[in-house]
């Protein structure tokens, strides 16, 4: 099961700023345990845990844990494909940037939540979901999508110093001067959202690249894309998505899942049944992968994982994992130590 997914377009463009300052992209390959031919298809989904993987090894190797920033410095309205480019030819800003938010899984995707165009009265909010817990080799993460939103405005409006205010989840990092060059704004750590902040008023800003017929035929692919993910999207996926933006401290429960995805629970059982599946294993997958992703990418405690995953006890999260694993969490925690050394 994956938490999500990106386009290797997006993967590639991060081992292109790796290499840029300094890291060795075939040494990060391999410790991904990436198939560098997954990479030759710009197109091709590739699992968020490699991305993970590959920007926990670039921050390593090079002494960078700026490279989010720079990858989103380095983004181009090409990157996003079909969405980029309806979105170059929207006849407005706000147009535009509604857009790329609501195409958004066209380029990439996660459980975890979606981003979101938040009006709030004289302003409107960017806002990407939450990725907590973070340490300092997730918020590589925020820092691209944050950093890639202001360069992306700039692009498509041509005119830069709109941006008013950065809000971020995370507590200031050490680097974070960084910022500052990087968005050319007010930057909030610890902020409630992660998120960058416009004028209300700027949204009516005309683009320079508005056509109305080919924006309209942009429109139509894009629509015409995200219905075959729909489509071919089985309540199995669907359950897992949920459960992705739910499962933080507690286990919720099927007739939660169901009314989210406004059906009744009898209904999505039978639906799960038709596909092989069940809701209670589904629940498991979902702890499993999620567990793995913490141990692999956090050094959060034992305790810690386990009330995030929403088990009763650290000692019933720790009987979970010696099933999934084979291991002890002490005896997985350690052998990662070990390959890494």
């Amino acid at each position: 099961m994956k938490i999500g997914d990106t386009t290797a377009l997006y993967v590639n463009q991060l081992l292109q700023v790796a290499e840029q300052v300094g890291a060795d992209c075939e040494q990060l390959l391999a410790d991904a345990d990436l198939n560098p031919a997954q990479l030759l298809d710009d197109d091709n989904r590739i699992d968020l845990t490699y991305l993970m993987r590959l920007g926990r090894g670039a921050i390593r190797q090079s002494g960078r844990p700026d490279i989010g920033l720079l990858l989103g410095q380095n983004s181009r309205i090409s990157s996003l494909g079909y969405v980029g480019l309806a979105a170059m030819t929207a006849p407005t800003l706000g147009e535009a940037l509604a857009i790329v938010l609501k195409y958004e899984h066209l380029n990439s995707q996660c459980y975890r939540g979606t981003s979101q165009l938040q009006a709030e009265g004289a302003q409107t909010a960017m806002v990407f979901y939450s990725i907590a817990p973070y340490n300092a080799y997730t918020c590589f993460v925020v820092d691209g999508v944050l950093s890639a939103w202001v360069k992306l405005q700039q692009l498509l409006s041509g005119q830069c110093g709109l941006v008013q205010k950065a809000e971020i989840e995370f507590d200031a990092p050490n680097y974070v001067g960084d910022y500052q060059r990087a968005f050319q704004c007010e930057v909030r750590f610890g902020a409630p959202r992660n998120a960058i902040v416009l004028n209300s008023s700027d949204l009516d800003i005309p683009l320079p690249e508005a056509n109305g017929q080919l924006h309209a035929k942009l429109l139509r692919k894009c629509d015409q894309l995200l219905n075959q993910i729909a489509l071919a999207d089985s309540y199995r996926n669907k359950v897992l998505k949920v459960l992705g933006t739910m499962l933080h401290g507690q286990t919720p429960s099927i007739d939660e899942v169901a009314l989210t995805l406004g059906m009744p629970s009898w209904t999505l059982r039978r639906k799960l049944k038709e596909e092989d599946s069940a809701y209670q294993s589904l629940v498991d997958e979902m702890r499993r992968d999620v567990a793995m992703s913490y141990m692999k990418n956090t050094d959060l405690t034992f305790g810690e994982i386990s009330y995030l995953l929403g088990f009763s006890t650290p000692g019933a999260f720790q009987r979970a994992f010696k099933r999934w694993s084979g291991q002890t969490p002490g005896e997985f925690r350690k052998s990662l130590i070990k390959k890494l050394k």
